[in-house]
């Protein structure tokens, strides 16, 4: 399923230019000038786009120890750590970018029910991910272009986590903050539960999706795989009785999208339960 879902970070925010980053070994325990850091997440952003995630989070690592104020290289070390699935440490990273402390009563759910997108510890300021020189100063509150980003990657890893509350907490923050990009954080978050099989979130999520993208066909199979986990067995005629919706939702897929990749799915699954597929 990898071909169904994109961070949305790397979504949402162009790739800058590549820079050369000089031997750092000297200056591990000072804070690194802007120009090494803003070059350390250019290079960092590239080994990601290459799947190299090791190279990326090493980098990631050094940057956030000497400048653990920044909030764009605890980003980029959550996106390296989303690839080499450490979720725990993604999760710990995303939320540093937020401003909380995680561990020390500043978690996700009094962030979330922040109404101005700043944090219980600090706010922060930036110009976008893909800025070489953004400011990433910690004590503004961070806009939303920033903000929707990294609330809907929190979300895709704690659904991975199975902190399904958590997760839906960060998506709906996510669409809070940033409403031009809610469609598709209301998708990733459909197709996120899809593959870590929550399919009570799924269907939430995909009934969302579906109020804000009506024609995105992908969405109504979703709906309907939410559901047929719910299906029983006629004992009589050995056909399944399916949820209600679930015939609806897999029919509006197939009217979407007759030949799409889920089509041989949805068929099968309506001829199994004696329902014809329609035109």
């Amino acid at each position: 399923m990898k071909s169904l879902f994109l961070c949305p970070l790397l979504l949402a925010i162009a790739t800058a230019p590549a820079y050369a980053l000089q031997d750092n070994s000297a200056t591990k325990a000072a804070p690194w000038p802007r120009e090494k850091v803003n070059a350390a997440l250019v290079q960092a952003r590239k080994a990601t786009a290459e799947k190299r995630f090791q190279d990326s989070e090493s980098l990631m690592l050094q940057v956030t120890q000497a400048n653990p104020q920044d909030v764009l290289p605890w980003v980029e070390l959550g996106l390296a750590e989303m690839g080499l699935k450490k979720y725990p440490d993604a999760e710990n990273s995303f939320k540093m970018a937020l401003g909380m402390k995680p561990g020390t009563g500043n978690d996700a759910q009094a962030f979330y029910a922040s109404a101005d997108g700043k944090g219980p510890e600090a706010g922060a300021t930036t110009t976008g991910r893909s800025a070489v020189g953004g400011s990433v100063s910690n004590d503004q509150s961070r806009p939303p272009d920033v903000l929707g980003p990294i609330y809907a990657s929190l979300g895709e890893v704690c659904a991975h986590e199975g902190k399904v509350a958590e997760a839906q907490a960060a998506f709906d923050e996510a669409a809070r903050v940033l409403p031009a990009q809610a469609a598709q954080y209301r998708s990733n978050e459909t197709i996120v539960f899809f593959q870590t099989g929550q399919a009570d979130a799924q269907f939430a999520a995909a009934k969302e999706a579906i109020s804000l993208n009506p024609n995105r066909a992908q969405l109504y199979y979703f709906e309907g795989q939410a559901l047929v986990g719910k299906s029983a067995v006629d004992p009589k005629t050995q056909k399944l009785i399916l949820p209600p919706g679930c015939a609806d939702a897999y029919r509006k897929y197939l009217k979407l999208d007759p030949n799409g990749q889920f089509a041989a799915d949805a068929r099968g699954v309506l001829t199994a339960a004696g329902i014809s597929p329609g035109k």
